[in-house]
């Protein structure tokens, strides 16, 4: 862990269009992860390293110059590894009219809960069907947390916060009709289906990008195509899915597609 007046952020990106629903935001990335999910895009950030720290009044100075960015999000790696970094950056993204959010994991539900009252938006990875033996698959880890994982989900969907469960769809792993359906009894049991009928949640099938996972194993499977994303939105049992895949642009309404 870096000093008070430091993070790992090895990544900042000045302005996204895809990151905060509706919103031209920054998006900061922090490095290090307690899962090793082989699909992970950011692989490259999963360990903290020296040569990521960054002064956090560095961060601070981007925020105050950033002409076009109406919200500024945390990434990662797993965001809430570095509580004191996220919530200083928090309150000088709230403090010039931003809105803030992050993405997690969901495995550290404490600090998720401490961080509510300055989050706008929280992004909770749904990696499959929310049990140990599904969720080993995926996370390679032997201990996945997935009590925790459900505990995040509960707090959020309790929260004032819009709240994105997303799932990327990995064909042959968490792809079937089944876990979809899971997925969705699980979340309509903590309060989900209410949320998402104030228009406070969504949950989003998002494609897995083969050529950017950190495993060799993963990077030799295919994508899913749209239309098997499509099949696997209309089978949960949920309200306000989307899918996200690079032909459709950033997240679509599953009732927006014509197959």
């Amino acid at each position: 862990m870096g000093s008070s007046a430091e993070a790992y952020a090895p990544e900042i990106m000045p302005l996204s269009l895809c990151d905060f629903p509706g919103e031209p935001a920054i998006v900061i990335f922090f490095s290090g992860c307690n899962y090793r999910c082989g699909y992970c895009q950011n692989w490259k950030i999963r360990e903290q390293d020296r040569s990521h720290l960054t002064r956090i009044d560095r961060i601070e100075r981007l925020l105050e110059g950033g002409k076009l960015i109406n919200a500024c999000k945390v990434t990662g790696g797993e965001p809430l590894l570095q509580p004191e970094a996220l919530m200083r950056i928090a309150k000088k993204a709230k403090s010039l009219g931003y809105k803030f959010g992050i993405d997690t994991n969901g495995t550290l539900p404490e600090r998720l809960r401490g961080m509510l009252p300055m989050l706008d938006l929280v992004s909770i990875d749904v990696k499959t069907a929310l049990n140990d033996f599904e969720y080993r698959k995926v996370t390679g880890v032997d201990n996945p947390m997935v009590d925790r994982v459900i505990e995040s989900i509960r707090i959020a969907l309790a929260s004032s916060a819009f709240v994105d469960l997303r799932m990327v769809v990995i064909p042959g792993v968490n792809d079937s009709l089944e876990v979809v359906r899971s997925i969705g009894l699980d979340l309509n049991s903590m309060g989900y289906g209410e949320k998402a009928s104030a228009g406070g949640a969504s949950f989003t099938l998002v494609e897995f990008v083969p050529e950017n996972a950190g495993s060799r194993e993963y990077s030799m499977m295919r994508n899913p195509s749209v239309e098997e994303l499509a099949r696997l939105a209309r089978a949960a049992p949920l309200r306000n899915v989307r899918i996200s895949h690079r032909a459709l642009g950033y997240c679509v309404s599953v009732e927006k597609i014509q197959l």
